[in-house]
């Protein structure tokens, strides 16, 4: 597969998934007067799994640096207040968890090699591009 798919493939996903992570990790929940900030773990396990499927299914470590780059310039621009007064990732201690957390931990995923594919993928692989 040619590095340009690969580059496209994982910059609209990493788009993507990156948007709906910056808004999902402040999702909470309120359980007998206890709030619960399920948010948070949700949204760095989607971008990790995220990383983790792009790697396995483009074969290249070069997919998980495409996603980590669009995260951090995603989650940037998230944190910066528009011109309108409006802000995605405000001064809370989840928000700022998001950032570190999620710098670390889909960094270190995309440094991870792919995982290999099963014999029946490779097989329905090719099958499919035969046709």
């Amino acid at each position: 597969m040619s590095k340009s798919r690969v580059f496209l493939g994982s910059a609209l996903i990493g788009l993507a998934i990156s948007a709906v992570a910056g808004f999902a990790q402040a999702n909470r929940v309120e359980i007998f007067g206890i709030k619960i900030a399920y948010g948070l773990p949700l949204a760095l396990l989607l971008c990790i799994f995220s990383v983790l499927w792009l790697n396995r299914f483009f074969g290249t470590r070069f997919a998980g640096l495409v996603f980590l780059v669009i995260w951090v310039i995603t989650t940037l621009q998230f944190a910066i207040e528009s011109p309108s007064g409006d802000l995605v990732l405000s001064a809370t201690w989840y928000s700022s968890a998001y950032v570190i957390a999620g710098a670390i931990l889909v960094s270190a995923t995309a440094m991870l090699p792919p995982m290999q594919k099963r014999e029946s993928e490779i097989t329905q692989i090719q099958d499919t591009s035969a046709h």
